[in-house]
C-alpha cells in the first residue's frame, strides 16, 4: 500500500504539470492509503503544495502570463487560509471529509465541463478578487484542497482568461499553503516524516508532466481526471455515511 501511495503522489504531480488539475487527490489518498487521521492528512497535503506553487509561479512569470495587479488582492484574500486551518482543528473529522468529498466532486465536474467565461465586472475588480481569495482560502485551510480547485473556476466564470486564472493560482497556492500550514502546525496536524517524500514525488511528477504536456491530449486527460474525481468524491461520501 505504501508503494501505491507513493505512485499516486507521483501521478498527482504529473497531472498537475500536464493539466493544472490533480492536487485535490492528495488528501483522500493520504486518508485512504495511509490510514492517516483526516485533519493530519489535510494539513500534510496542504503543506506539500507550497513547493509546487513556488515552481509554478516562477514558470508563469517567465512565460509572461502573471498579472500581478490582479494577484495582489487575490493573495491578500488567501491569508484566510490561516483562520480556515484553525477552524478545521475545531471541527470533527466527519464533516471535514464530507466537505472535502464535495470539493472533489466539484473539481471533477469542472474538469468534465470547464466553466465558460462571463460574469460581472465586480468579480474582476480588486474587491471581487479579494472575496474570491478569501472564501476559497478558508476552504483550502479547512480541507487541504489548496485553493485553486475552487478559485480557478470562479475566476473563469467571472471573465478571467483560463491561462491567467491558472497563472494567478500559483502564487495564491503559495500563500494558502504557507499560512494554512502555520495554523495546522500549531495544532500538530502536519506529518513532517512523510512531507519531504510527498513534496519530492509531486515535484518530480510535475516536471515530467510539463514535458509530456505537449505530447498528450489535455482534453482526454481532463476527462479522465473528471471521472476519477467524481467517482472518488462519491466513494468518500458513501464511506463516511457508512461509518456514521
Amino acid at each position: 500500500m505504501t508503494g501505491l501511495m507513493y505512485c499516486t503522489f507521483l501521478v498527482v504531480g504529473l497531472l498537475v504539470g500536464m493539466t493544472g488539475v490533480g492536487g485535490i487527490l492528495v488528501p483522500p489518498a493520504l486518508i485512504l492509503m495511509s490510514g492517516m487521521e483526516a485533519h493530519t492528512a489535510m494539513g500534510t497535503a496542504l503543506a506539500s503544495f507550497l513547493p509546487l506553487g513556488l515552481l509554478g509561479t516562477v514558470m508563469y512569470c517567465r512565460s509572461g502570463h502573471m498579472e500581478w495587479r490582479k494577484a495582489l488582492p487575490f493573495l491578500l484574500g488567501g491569508l484566510a487560509a490561516l483562520p480556515g486551518s484553525l477552524l478545521a482543528a475545531r471541527v470533527q473529522a466527519g464533516p471535514l471529509v464530507v466537505l472535502l468529498a464535495c470539493l472533489i466532486i466539484f473539481a471533477g465536474a469542472c474538469a468534465l465541463r470547464p466553466p465558460r467565461a462571463g460574469g460581472s465586472v465586480f468579480w474582476r475588480s480588486r474587491t471581487g478578487f479579494f472575496l474570491i481569495g478569501g472564501v476559497t482560502g478558508i476552504l483550502a485551510g479547512m480541507t487541504g484542497a489548496g485553493g485553486p480547485v475552487l478559485s480557478i473556476p470562479w475566476m473563469v466564470v467571472s471573465g478571467v482568461q483560463p491561462i491567467s486564472a491558472v497563472a494567478l493560482s500559483m502564487p495564491y497556492q503559495v500563500v494558502t499553503a504557507f499560512f494554512g500550514t502555520v495554523g495546522n502546525c500549531a495544532d500538530g496536524h502536519v506529518d513532517f516524516s512523510l512531507l519531504a517524500v510527498l513534496c519530492g514525488l509531486e515535484l518530480a511528477g510535475f516536471a515530467g508532466g510539463v514535458v509530456l504536456a505537449r505530447r498528450v491530449s489535455a482534453l482526454v486527460l481532463r476527462r479522465a481526471i473528471g471521472v476519477l474525481c467524481c467517482g472518488l468524491g462519491v466513494f468518500l461520501l458513501f464511506r463516511q455515511a457508512g461509518g456514521m
